[in-house]
């Protein structure tokens, strides 16, 4: 049985990831769970699943990435890292978390005994060609910044690039009575409440979603069959912005009569109206509006089932 070190467990993403790795058995010996979770947790309160219904033997380490070091003995006993864990709003707090005592994580495993390191970035810094992108490192928010030192300094750590694999979600969706909802999936209805101003409105703007089921599903697909190091993008296939107004509409029975193109100077103009002053990641945002990767992967490129490949899949869950 081997040893996964899990961090970032008690956010959405890693609610689906702890839950589906304890759910992969032993190919040897398929009556046996096929890991040991070792879930680092500053406030286990915070955990929804039902842990004692989950097949695999779970151990959940009190601490934080603060203290990391305080676990050192433990670490050496890995075989494998899921690093989820990440830190946004406290800049002092991004940095440490992000950049400081991430790095200070790797460090800390035994290369002679941990085989893999799966760590987690977002697709924000990333232009679509998947190399990394100036303007993120320069005027990012705490968290892409923060997330954008980080990846320029993974060379430090042994297991780059070899055995750290970094994966990038785009617009990540999730969220049920046993897993905390995802920010972009919280505010999924209030959105819906413009759809009928919003469907007669032309926006030049694509991009990625992706359900973290799926993306559970690839990562134990990755643990069980490590693939070396490597960076991939995780989304479904691009959709722009007005095939996603239409599906919307198809799936909620409502008339698309017209459209109107909505200027981006308008927004622009809007902003100034209610007192909000654009960044200049704002305004690059607003110029580049095509989030869009070459190549994005969902678990139909892994031969892998996809739980929530469309639209309509998420409206039907959240709805």
């Amino acid at each position: 049985m081997r040893n996964l070190f899990l961090t970032g467990a008690s956010g959405c993403l890693g609610h689906y990831v702890l839950e589906r790795l304890a759910q992969q058995r032993d190919p040897e010996f398929p009556e046996r769970p096929a890991y040991h979770l070792y879930v680092l947790v500053r406030n286990p309160s915070r955990l929804r699943l039902p842990l004692e219904r989950l097949p695999a033997p779970i151990t959940l380490v009190h601490g934080d990435l603060l203290r990391i070091r305080e676990h050192a003995a433990l670490l050496r006993q890995m075989h494998g890292l899921i690093h989820m864990a990440a830190a946004w709003g406290d800049p002092s707090l991004a940095w440490a978390v992000n950049v400081t005592h991430t790095l200070e994580l790797f460090q800390l495993l035994d290369p002679q005994r941990c085989q893999q390191v799966i760590y987690f970035s977002t697709a924000s810094l990333l232009n679509q060609a998947l190399e990394p992108l100036a303007i993120a490192g320069q005027a990012g928010t705490d968290y892409i910044r923060s997330k954008y030192e980080m990846l320029l300094r993974r060379q430090e750590s042994c297991f780059w690039p070899d055995r750290l694999l970094t994966l990038y979600p785009t617009l990540l969706f999730g969220g049920s009575p046993h897993h905390p909802y995802s920010h972009i999936t919280a505010g999924l209805k209030d959105v819906l409440r413009w759809l009928d101003l919003i469907r007669f409105l032309r926006v030049d703007a694509s991009f990625h979603f992706i359900h973290a089921a799926d993306v559970a599903e690839m990562v134990a697909y990755w643990v069980a069959h490590p693939p070396g190091g490597g960076d991939w993008v995780l989304g479904n296939p691009p959709l722009s912005l007005d095939e996603c107004v239409e599906q919307v509409c198809a799936y909620l029975k409502k008339r698309i009569y017209f459209r109107l193109p909505l200027p981006i100077g308008f927004l622009r103009r809007l902003a100034f109206l209610f007192g909000v002053r654009l960044s200049e990641w704002d305004e690059y945002c607003l110029r580049h509006r095509h989030f869009v990767y070459h190549p994005a992967l969902s678990p139909a490129a892994l031969g892998l089932p996809c739980r929530f490949p469309t639209v309509a899949s998420l409206l039907e869950a959240y709805l």
